[in-house]
């Protein structure tokens, strides 16, 4: 088997991992692209959501690439998502392309063991495992190499210095075998982030929250995350990661799940219905957001979402009432990078202004309220 998955961020390091593991060929296409937009654009549905369009290029490419089998997350829910496998691949076949496909679900999880048992041959069960290791701790090195490079990359004092040492440690990590080299590759990732030296001023955060492919692919959200960090020193933090996309589905992780719970019992007073996508994930993030330390939020979504934009329909007011400023982000392939550009300076220039009237207004009211502060005790203003 060639298998072949769509991109989303870095997940393809996990991915692929676990495919070789077992003894299989991975075949990774190229990342998104305005040419894998144009061709899954051509051939998808004109109002369904963009991700749609992306992964339907995508795998195009990998088909083009020699790959003869394409795996897919489906299922019965509400959102689309769980029906992009099917759709995909009956347009595919439609187009002339000849492949086997491996629809990952709770529905079909007896076929899919199936079609890995005739493919990986004796000791499945055993590959399995050591397959399933091997993935779950590249998926966590690869969280904790995102995580560390978005809180730096606003603060470093040379541009491009954290996605610089993200991209050899990615590298260095995609090439790790055995669970003692990604240890090693991880440890000395973090040693290095440390040592990157860091610039004065103030610097905003922001959660953003929204649709997880949008979240999760620079190439389909324009950047969001760099464009933040370096031309308005904003750390945006996702309130989803790749390690959770990838791990919560097959319960690797049960931490995960109990969050996952907890979001579901935090956003029922305002979605008591599921909607099937990572709406309860959206507003859970939204409902935190202050007493986490964020000065602001943005909801990055798809054109024509369903869970999500029902919740666009509650976050203004909701944001108002918490004092949270809110810019809502909607995507789809004539999305100008120029606009974005544009909308994101007006909302860090909203955020400075808001934090620095903040600490104007503490700072006064520490002053008239309490006795000074002795000389020379150190202070913190961030």
């Amino acid at each position: 088997m060639r298998i072949a998955f769509p991109h989303m961020g870095n997940a393809y390091i996990p991915l692929k991992a676990l495919v070789e593991e077992l003894g299989l060929e991975a075949v990774v296409p190229p990342r998104p692209s305005q040419h894998s937009l144009k061709e899954g654009s051509k051939h998808a549905p004109e109002f369904v959501c963009l991700p749609f369009k992306v992964t339907l290029g995508d795998c195009i490419a990998a088909l083009e690439m020699g790959a003869d089998t394409l795996a897919m997350v489906c299922g019965m829910w509400a959102c689309r998502f769980g029906y992009y496998g099917r759709t995909q691949h009956l347009i595919l076949r439609d187009l002339g392309y000849r492949f086997e496909s491996l629809l990952i679900g709770r529905e079909q999880i007896g076929e899919v063991l199936e079609k890995l048992k005739n493919a990986v041959g004796r000791g499945w069960q055993k590959k399995l495992a050591r397959a399933l290791r091997l993935f779950r701790a590249k998926a966590r090195a690869v969280d904790e190499l995102e995580r560390m490079a978005g809180e730096i990359r606003p603060r470093e004092a040379v541009k491009g210095a954290a996605d610089r040492l993200l991209e050899t440690s990615l590298s260095r990590l995609e090439a790790a075998s055995t669970l003692k080299e990604i240890r090693k590759r991880a440890e000395e990732a973090r040693t290095a982030f440390l040592e990157i030296p860091l610039s004065e001023g103030p610097v905003a955060r922001v959660r953003v929250v929204g649709e997880l492919y949008v979240l999760l692919e620079p190439a389909l959200n324009l950047d969001l995350v760099r464009r933040l960090a370096w031309n308005c020193r904003v750390e945006a933090r996702p309130v989803l990661s790749t390690y959770r996309w990838l791990l919560h589905p097959v319960w690797l992780d049960p931490k995960l799940n109990l969050e996952s719970y907890w979001a579901r019992r935090k956003a029922r007073p305002y979605l008591p219905q599921v909607l099937g996508g990572e709406e309860h994930m959206t507003m859970a993030g939204a409902l935190t957001a202050r007493r986490e330390g964020y000065d602001g939020l943005i909801h990055a979504l798809p054109l024509t979402c369903m869970p999500e934009n029902i919740c666009r329909t509650i976050l203004p007011e909701l944001c108002e009432k918490l004092d949270l400023p809110l810019l809502t982000l909607v995507f789809d392939e004539h999305t100008s990078p120029a606009g974005l550009d544009a909308r994101l300076e007006a909302f860090a220039d909203l955020l400075m202004a808001k934090k620095g009237k903040a600490t104007r207004e503490g700072r006064a009211h520490i002053r008239v309220d309490r006795e000074p502060p002795c000389q020379g005790r150190k202070r913190n203003f961030a």
